[in-house]
């Protein structure tokens, strides 16, 4: 990495290997910025619109008819219809030409109907699309998961801070099948282990064996500095024990990093731990309460600068550990946006069915950074005109972004763009008027 948070890309070469935009490592950041999915939003809207029609179509039937047999296939009917009209358009026609017809024969009506719009074009694409998503999802599961088929002996969380591990982590362990340290979520990183990595690596190894002998899939998150200090002898943890990666990373490096300033420079430990015992932010903040302003820029610079450092150690653990592809990227957004379909995938990878328990701590900072920081100007002036951090305050979601393109006090390749080194003590603060000449 060259200092330079770039946008990642996601590239997949059709093996499950993972492949980097850049070339830099074939573990690469892989998130896309979540996009709004027309295909979804529109058969979504369209089955509505065709269930609303059937409902109509049939109503006089469930009134004049308290056959309970009959009843539950035209509910059956009603729903084949829906799914099978990717538009509507053929069902709207066939559920017309049904409600027209006077035959005493109501479910040879209905399944002509269900025949007609299954025949389709709209049927046909409909049947296309479901295969296609779900032929997606299932291209990025690596080939070490058998598409689900083969269970995992145990599992390790790489992670960078502020990414959900802990609240991903939480719903894992609640998993009948799972088994969580005792210790805590990350126990190496911590206590006696921190500093000493021969430690850490005894601990590891006594874990998995002894959760494996156990019945259960064990596992724990991990930062990268003891595979750093080690990597021979966490490859062979990965060999003896089947270990599978699941690789947490952060695409929006500036949300990131309003949660960390939240926590150094305010000593909120609440963005660290999360929210616990049913509390939420709402509760918590009511009205936006909660917002900060980022008083030191500098101070924020160096947090940045540590995020993307951290995200470059992270990223070459992965490639360290994961050499035979057995890797699952679980995007932070991903997770935060589609928490029920990104559990289901890591379920699938670890080859366990899917058990839905929702994660026991809950964010702690505001997804809009407007409800979050009180002076997003400020930030706005000092970052917005950087190319790699752009795009990162323009969030579609909440729609919080710069209201204009700031005349920025510094070069877009220098000062505060530049997150490969400290800040250079010429470097003003936002708003800082230059000395006269």
């Amino acid at each position: 990495m060259d200092g330079q948070r770039r946008r990642p890309q996601r590239t997949d070469h059709g093996d499950g290997e993972i492949g980097s935009a850049n070339g830099a490592s074939p573990y690469a950041p892989h998130y896309v910025r979540a996009q709004a999915g027309s295909s979804s939003n529109d058969l979504r809207i369209y089955f509505a619109l065709t269930l609303l029609l059937v409902a109509l179509a049939i109503t006089g039937w469930a009134h004049s008819d308290t056959d309970a047999t009959c009843a539950a296939r035209l509910a059956a009917a009603s729903a084949l219809v829906a799914s099978a009209a990717a538009n509507g358009t053929a069902a709207t026609a066939a559920v017309a030409q049904l409600d027209r017809r006077s035959t005493p024969d109501k479910d040879a009506a209905v399944a002509a109907a269900v025949a007609e719009v299954t025949e389709s074009a709209s049927g046909k694409r409909a049947a296309a699309v479901a295969s296609a998503m779900g032929a997606a999802a299932e291209a990025r599961l690596p080939p070490c998961a058998a598409g689900g088929s083969v269970r995992a002996k145990s599992f390790l969380i790489l992670f960078m801070g502020h990414s959900g591990s802990t609240a991903l982590l939480s719903e894992m362990t609640q998993h009948s099948s799972i088994m969580g340290s005792p210790t805590g979520p990350e126990p190496i990183d911590h206590f006696e282990f921190e500093r000493n990595t021969s430690l850490a690596v005894s601990f590891t190894r006594q874990f998995l064996a002894e959760g494996i002998a156990a019945g259960k899939v064990p596992g724990f998150k991990l930062r990268p500095t003891h595979i750093m200090n080690d990597p021979e002898a966490f490859r062979a943890i990965i060999k003896d024990f089947g270990v599978r990666l699941i690789w947490n990373t952060r695409g929006n490096l500036l949300k990131q990093a309003v949660g960390e300033y939240r926590y150094r420079y305010l000593k909120d430990l609440s963005v660290i731990e999360g929210l616990r015992d049913g509390q939420t932010l709402e509760e918590r903040c009511p009205d936006g309460s909660c917002a900060f302003n980022v008083s030191n820029v500098r101070f924020f610079h160096d947090v940045l600068r540590d995020l993307a450092n951290n995200d470059r150690l992270v990223e070459e653990a992965v490639a360290t550990l994961g050499l035979d592809g057995c890797v699952l990227p679980v995007p932070y957004e991903e997770y935060l946006y589609g928490r029920e379909t990104t559990m289901a995938r890591v379920y699938r990878f670890l080859g366990l069915p899917v058990e839905d328990h929702p994660p026991n701590r809950q964010k702690a900072t505001h997804d809009s950074m407007c409800m979050s920081v009180g002076n997003m100007d400020v930030l706005c002036d000092a970052f917005y005109a950087c190319p790699d951090l752009r795009w990162m305050f323009d969030d579609w979601r909440t729609g919080c972004k710069c209201s204009v393109l700031p005349v920025s006090h510094f070069r877009p390749m220098g000062g505060y763009c530049d997150l490969s080194k400290p800040l250079a003590a010429d470097v003003r603060q936002v708003g800082e008027v230059a000395p006269a000449e």
